[in-house]
């Protein structure tokens, strides 16, 4: 017999008594256990029923040990971390049947909340709870790239289908990424959010890449103003075809213009317009209209 399970039960009295064992069925398991001489009635009982309830809560023990996980992007992880978030899919397991812990908590020794996602049938919405920041999404929202993005680096209770469904931004969209990337990195922000969301959507549109948290996270502090002001160009680009964006972006530049007169500090406003002149223009006539 499971001898580590028999003195499990023996540990746990008040769980298994008296809702699995009568307290003398747990009597005959304790003297079993410790190696003392059992009685015909005794072994009758040991024997009987009580070996057929310890082959159940053996069996279960085991599942529960050899529990199925699937990791992906552990060469990415602090170790330690994946014990934790074993634990706690563990907890949600029971109410939910498919979860995954992903997010900075698993690769970063600094971060701010563990980002838990579960899986359900219909809608979308976000809880906080301490540190616990919970996803609740469905499996056709768990195909867009942000989600995705996330799988890259998770642990989970079932396999992460590896399916994107990608919807171009509109280009109202990306100026304003664009814009708040720009002032976050002059005035050296901590938090990167539209910096990140601009980077991750050049390299999955420019470059058919999906950008893991981490790499989207190392490649958004290193990124430059100079750098931004590329992606930007080359997003706009490979999205929008060359006469939409000279009929969009046209008049915007004489606004910026006026801005520009109106407005201090401008230096947010001076980069803006020379990275939509070059975009429409080209680099050398930007250079001629700004002189």
């Amino acid at each position: 017999m499971n001898e580590k399970l028999l003195k499990k039960i023996i540990l746990s009295e008040g769980m298994f008594v008296p809702l699995i064992f009568t307290k003398k069925q747990l009597s005959v398991i304790q003297k079993y256990s410790d190696g003392k001489k059992l009685s015909n009635a005794d072994k009758k009982a040991l024997y009987t029923s009580i070996k057929k309830k310890l082959e159940a809560l053996d069996l279960f023990s085991r599942e529960q040990e050899n529990k199925d996980y699937f990791i992906s992007g552990s060469d990415k992880m602090i170790i330690s971390r994946i014990k934790e978030a074993k634990s706690i899919i563990d907890q949600y397991s029971g109410k939910y049947e498919k979860v995954f812990v992903s997010g900075s908590f698993l690769f970063s020794k600094d971060f701010n909340d563990i980002d838990i996602f579960i899986i359900w049938k219909r809608g979308y919405k976000e809880e906080y709870e301490e540190k616990k920041h919970s996803i609740f999404l469905t499996e056709k929202k768990l195909a867009e790239p942000i989600f995705q993005s996330a799988s890259l680096i998770s642990v989970s209770n079932f396999i992460l289908t590896k399916k994107i469904r990608r919807q171009k931004p509109k280009l109202y969209e990306l100026m304003s990424l664009y814009h708040e990337a720009i002032i976050e990195k002059i005035r050296n922000d901590k938090k990167l959010e539209a910096t990140r969301k601009l980077v991750f959507t050049h390299y999955l549109f420019c470059k058919n890449n999906l950008l893991s948290g981490k790499e989207l996270s190392a490649l958004s502090k290193s990124i430059t103003v100079n750098h931004l002001n590329f992606i930007m160009k080359e997003a706009c680009i490979k999205i929008f075809s060359q006469t939409y964006l000279y009929v969009q972006i046209h008049e915007y530049i004489k606004t910026l213009s006026e801005s520009i007169k109106n407005i201090q500090p401008n230096n947010h406003l001076l980069i803006f317009k020379q990275t939509y002149e070059e975009l429409i223009y080209g680099k050398q006539r930007s250079k001629t209209e700004n002189n």
